[in-house]
């Protein structure tokens, strides 16, 4: 540690101290203990802990700067042929700018695990692009950048070129509206941050009649920002909104990065972003017996490719799932649901027909092709009478590899039998 006092400059000297403290049964306990006392007694005291007590001691690598977790000292001792300390390092310093090698194993704290809401993203989008105006270049100039390329970003999904920025202002919440960034007084640009969720009603079109009610001569700019996935966007282009996607942040997160942005808010939420891009992704990597709730979704995203459907999350009592369905490529009057590891088959029987017997029909139907083209489905175990029943399943369908990871290619190839 520093040998200089932190509050009033002195040195610090190794000495001893005490406090003493009453019980409630009326004896004190006094505890002494070994400290560092300023010189000049302004009062400053920092006791000085053991690293190790009684017959422990730690593995230090110099040249990593790494120590090791403590043990008996005897067992270090057995563990080679040590020779006694003769080189001229500051032992204490060494100690105190040591890498805890229990470090390695985990994940540096992280604003963004904590501040999930969707409030906390608005205020760091809001920060970024608070830094694009020219004055801030003096201060970071790296930041500012990041924050115009951000905001270069919006004005090239729209069509246009992104201006020399001479004044913002953001405005939070506005009339519900997520984020209302009004650029140089002639753009307004409508942020509707959906972290993890879908937008609902007609919440778009309102957002955008109160930002032409306020500013009538403003040229709107609306962006759905979305770090999570979704099946499609299609009433989001409806309402005039372009989509502003994970991977287009992490493009402009990654470039300051690399441009010299080092403050650690810019560079959490890079990191954030980042886990949640390497979790959609590791489908590709992980074991089927290991995927969460990204992984699905990643899969499902590498269907859409190939198969032309859609995907979601289905709750239900039990919990729920996520989903991926389609229309069977035979155009038969059923359709197709990947129930994670489940494959479906389904029917939606018309309004006034008896559910009983069209289900057994296509039961029969369907387990009767099957068997006729190899596609090995089966009766499923239970049968219910609803709008939507299955009338048929697999539960093999995903085609691995030897190591347990899924073979894309030949999932899709059986998939597309169907």
């Amino acid at each position: 540690m520093s040998k200089d006092c932190p509050c009033c400059g002195s040195a610090l000297i190794e000495d001893a101290w005490g406090s003493l403290e009453e019980t409630e049964d009326g004896g004190v306990i006094l505890d002494g203990f070994p400290a560092y006392v300023c010189r000049w007694k302004c009062g400053y005291v920092k006791r000085i802990e053991e690293l190790y007590p009684k017959e422990e001691g730690g593995i230090f690598d110099i040249g990593e700067s790494i120590i090791w977790p403590q043990m008996n000292y005897q067992s270090i001792l057995g563990r080679g042929y040590w020779e006694d300390y003769m080189g001229n390092y500051d032992v204490e310093m060494l100690l105190e700018n040591a890498r805890d090698s229990r470090a390695v194993f985990k994940n540096v704290p992280n604003i963004f695990d904590y501040a999930t809401s969707e409030l906390s993203q608005d205020a760091f989008l809001c920060w970024l692009m608070a830094w694009s105006e020219s004055p801030y270049r003096s201060l970071d100039s790296s930041l500012y950048e990041a924050a115009n390329q951000f905001l270069a970003a919006i004005f090239h999904l729209h069509g246009l070129p992104a201006p020399v920025i001479n004044s913002i202002v953001i405005k939070r919440q506005f009339k519900s509206l997520d984020i209302l960034t009004i650029v140089n007084d002639t753009y307004a640009i409508l942020i509707e941050d959906k972290t993890f969720s879908k937008n609902h009603s007609d919440q778009l079109c309102r957002y955008r009649k109160s930002v032409e009610s306020e500013y009538p001569d403003l040229i709107q700019l609306p962006i759905y920002y979305k770090i999570a996935d979704q099946s499609h966007y299609r009433s989001i282009d409806k309402a005039g909104y372009k989509p502003f996607k994970r991977t287009m942040m992490l493009e402009i997160l990654q470039e300051g990065k690399e441009n010299g942005v080092q403050h650690p808010l810019f560079l959490d939420y890079l990191t954030h972003l980042q886990k949640i891009e390497d979790s959609v992704a590791s489908f590709k990597t992980k074991a089927l017996a290991e995927w969460d709730h990204y992984a699905w979704q990643g899969f499902y995203q590498e269907l859409q490719k190939e198969i032309n459907g859609d995907w979601g999350y289905v709750s239900n009592p039990a919990g729920g799932f996520w989903a991926f369905w389609w229309a069977s490529a035979a155009n038969k009057p059923y359709f197709l649901q990947l129930e994670q590891e489940r494959l479906c088959v389904k029917i939606s029987p018309e309004e006034g027909e008896d559910k009983r017997s069209v289900r057994k029909e296509a039961m029969n139907a369907i387990l009767l092709e099957s068997d006729k083209h190899g596609l090995n489905l089966q009766k499923p175990a239970r049968t219910r009478i609803g709008k939507v029943m299955t009338i048929a399943q697999r539960l093999d369908y995903i085609q691995l590899n030897s190591d347990g990871t899924v073979d894309l290619e030949r999932t899709i190839d059986l998939l597309k039998r169907y």
